[in-house]
């Protein structure tokens, strides 16, 4: 059975918005907020979140709460606490799945048989401006780090390159090591 002083600040946050009734709360159900943030890891999310987000729902909770069915106002913020944080991990992991599923690998691609820099320029939603990396990148390679990127994405062969630029593979792979460095140096830079 609920106790009149829980009942009472349940009615003080139910009608009145008390926020020293809601704090009172909270106060006697932390031990039941921190056993879920125990339990449950929510990316980005630190305590102090996890207590806001339980301020939240323990005010929703006095506001729909209605103890003459029989239910104790414990366990039903404790549901609705716990259901709360499900539906949070649930919409992060949405996120994570709709990006997975619209991602390409570049194998696909080049089975594809797509041209590399239409793909690149393509606008991509919520994503880095790939384009301007590229762009930048390009502009800082030599002719022959420029040669070598080619040959990384598949345009040319190394015996062509080789050819084209008059030097020999261990030259080669020597640019194409610089103009990964570059490529990495570029795409990390914030």
């Amino acid at each position: 059975m609920i106790n009149t002083n829980e009942l009472s600040m349940i009615q003080l946050v139910r009608e009145n918005d008390d926020s020293a009734a809601l704090q009172s709360l909270m106060k006697k159900y932390r031990p039941i907020v921190d056993n879920f943030y125990k339990i449950y890891w929510i990316e980005g999310y630190d305590r102090n979140d996890w207590y806001q987000e339980a301020y939240i729902v323990c005010h929703q909770t006095c506001k729909i709460y209605d103890g003459d069915h029989g239910s104790k106002f414990a366990n039903f913020f404790k549901m609705r606490f716990n259901n709360h944080i499900v539906s949070i991990i649930r919409a992060q992991r949405a996120i994570k799945r709709r990006a997975n599923s619209e991602t390409q690998s570049f194998e696909s691609i080049m089975e594809k048989n797509e041209n590399m820099f239409e793909f690149l320029t393509r606008p991509a939603p919520k994503m880095l401006d790939i384009v301007t990396h590229v762009e930048t990148i390009i502009s800082e390679l030599s002719d022959l780090e420029l040669i070598a990127f080619r040959v990384i994405l598949g345009e040319t062969t190394v015996e062509d390159a080789c050819l084209r630029q008059q030097c020999d593979i261990g030259k080669l792979l020597r640019a194409s090591s610089r103009c990964k460095n570059k490529i990495r140096r570029q795409l990390t830079q914030k």
